[in-house]
């Protein structure tokens, strides 16, 4: 028994000396952390960027509604259309009527951009054609087809 003891004591012993308990994570499972990371992020991100996508499209629609009545605005003020968005901010030579900037703020006066950052599309028709102009955006760029989205 006694001698059982002292095996079981030595045992022991050696077990501490040769193997110690360091923190930390191994290999294999900072592997796996990772990997689980990986899955989720090609779970969720075509739904983030399907969403961001959407959150632009919106702002466009939102930036063309103000856009548009700026534009009818300017209308009413000086009988006219504008010739091109700038005349919105700035007043063009031999316009009587204009008010003020149509759009942006007095400090600032600025046409909005569409979601992307990209400039709108303003296209003065012919006199007396319906619509009288045409306004939208050619939407993401990044697409290789063109999605215009027209004001409303």
């Amino acid at each position: 028994m006694i001698c059982q003891e002292y095996k079981l004591k030595g045992l022991n012993s050696m077990i501490n000396k040769n193997k110690t308990v360091q923190p930390g994570m191994s290999f294999i499972e900072i592997i796996i952390v990772i990997s689980i990371m990986a899955l989720f992020a090609a779970l969720a991100g075509p739904k983030l960027m399907s969403v961001l996508g959407r959150g632009k499209k919106t702002v466009t629609a939102n930036n063309l509604k103000v856009v548009a009545s700026a534009i009818q605005q300017y209308k009413i003020d000086t009988n006219q259309y504008p010739q091109k968005l700038e005349d919105l901010i700035k007043k063009p030579e031999g316009i009587s009527g204009w008010q003020e900037p149509y759009v942006g703020t007095d400090a600032n006066p600025e046409v909005p951009k569409d979601g992307w950052g990209q400039d709108f599309e303003y296209k003065l028709n012919a006199p007396r054609s319906t619509p009288a102009y045409e306004l939208y955006s050619k939407g993401d760029p990044d697409k290789a087809e063109e999605e215009r989205i027209y004001a409303k």
